[in-house]
C-alpha cells in the first residue's frame, strides 16, 4: 500500500492510527469507572457493546500490521454488532431479550437463530425513533449501511471486493476511510454505553466526543 512503510509524522496512517487509539482512550476514561443498567435489556446491551468495542480493537491491530482485507471484513462485524445493540435497547423484545440471556445450548442457539437481521433490526429502531430511539443514530446506521453493505459483504464472502485489492493492492485512502468509518462506529457505541449509565456526567461530555475526534471520523459524524 501507498506510504505504508513511512514512520512518524509524515506517516497520514500512523497518524491516523494514532489518533484512532486516543479516542478509543477517551471513551475509555469516561466509562471505566460508570456503572450501567443492571437490568436484563441492560445488561444484553452491554455485552453486545463490548463486542463490538473488541471487533474495532481488532481492525486497527490488523490495518497496524498491514492486513487491511481482513480489517474491512471486521468491520462489517463491528457494524452488525453495535446494530444489534441499539436494537437490544431499543426495539427489542422482552422475549429476544429473554432467547439472548438463555444459557447457550442446541436449543437456546436455535432459538437465537430466528431473531432478526441487520435490515429487520434497522427497520425496528427507525420504527422507535423519536420515542425512545435517537432518530440521528437510526439515521447513522441506516446511512452505513445504504453506502457500506455491499462491499463489507464482498469482503466476508471471498467476492470481488478482496479479490481485486489483493491483485490490484488497496489504495491508501481506502485504508484511512475503512478506520474512519470504524471509528464512526465506535462513537456511536460509546454514546449506546453512556446512555446504558444514565448519568449526565457521562453522556454530557460523552456527547461532545464527536467533535473532539472530528480528524479521524467519517464526514457523516463531523
Amino acid at each position: 500500500m501507498q506510504e505504508m512503510n513511512k514512520t512518524g509524522a509524515d506517516n497520514p496512517l500512523e497518524r491516523m492510527l494514532q489518533r484512532s487509539d486516543a479516542l478509543h482512550e477517551r471513551l475509555n476514561a469516561l466509562l471505566d469507572d460508570a456503572e450501567f443498567d443492571g437490568s436484563p435489556r441492560g445488561e444484553t446491551t452491554l455485552s453486545m457493546c463490548l463486542v463490538a468495542i473488541e471487533h474495532a480493537t481488532a481492525l486497527r491491530a490488523l490495518i497496524t500490521v498491514g492486513l487491511p482485507t481482513s480489517a474491512v471484513s471486521l468491520m462489517r462485524l463491528q457494524f452488525e454488532a453495535l446494530t444489534r445493540a441499539m436494537w437490544l435497547l431499543y426495539a427489542a423484545s422482552d422475549m429476544a431479550i429473554d432467547k439472548l440471556q438463555a444459557p447457550l445450548t442446541l436449543e437456546s442457539e436455535q432459538a437465537a437463530k430466528n431473531l432478526p437481521g441487520v435490515s429487520e433490526m434497522i427497520k425496528q429502531i427507525g420504527m422507535r425513533a423519536g420515542q425512545g430511539a435517537p432518530t440521528a443514530a437510526h439515521q447513522m446506521l441506516s446511512h452505513f449501511k445504504d453506502v457500506s453493505w455491499n462491499a463489507m459483504n464482498s469482503f466476508v464472502h471471498g467476492g470481488i471486493h478482496p479479490l481485486r485489492r489483493t491483485a490490484d493492492g488497496f489504495p491508501f485512502q481506502l485504508v484511512l476511510q475503512v478506520l474512519r468509518n470504524s471509528n464512526g462506529l465506535t462513537t456511536m457505541t460509546g454514546m449506546t454505553l453512556a446512555i446504558l449509565t444514565g448519568d449526565e456526567a457521562i453522556t454530557k461530555p460523552m456527547s461532545k466526543v464527536q467533535s473532539e475526534f472530528a480528524d479521524c471520523l467519517p464526514d457523516l459524524l463531523k
